[in-house]
């Protein structure tokens, strides 16, 4: 199941609902995900505790959800894209 990169932050590891981290810790970085199941084609959320060097990784290969507009047919389409990227050629009605 692939992994979509939503966000890498920085947090307490021992801060949840509800309660306060505890005095002089350190924060961890933090990776928040999609899975994608292609067969049954569901999507879940999820989050796991990563070391900094994989954080580095992560934050060149997250993706960021922006809004396109096609100049051969005039519509607007939502596509997650990397970081700077200003064009998309994956219209849908224009590919289909």
């Amino acid at each position: 199941m692939p992994k979509v990169t939503i966000g890498i932050y920085k947090a307490y590891r021992n801060s949840g609902n509800l309660r306060f981290h505890k005095r002089n810790t350190k924060k961890h970085w933090k990776h928040y995900f999609i899975e994608i199941d292609e067969y049954e084609e569901e999507y879940s959320f999820g989050s796991e505790w990563v070391s900094s060097l994989r954080a580095i990784f992560l934050k060149k290969k997250q993706l960021y959800k922006k809004q396109f507009i096609c100049e051969e047919c005039g519509c607007i389409y939502t596509n997650y894209v990397k970081k700077n990227q200003d064009e998309d050629d994956n219209c849908p009605r224009c590919n289909e």
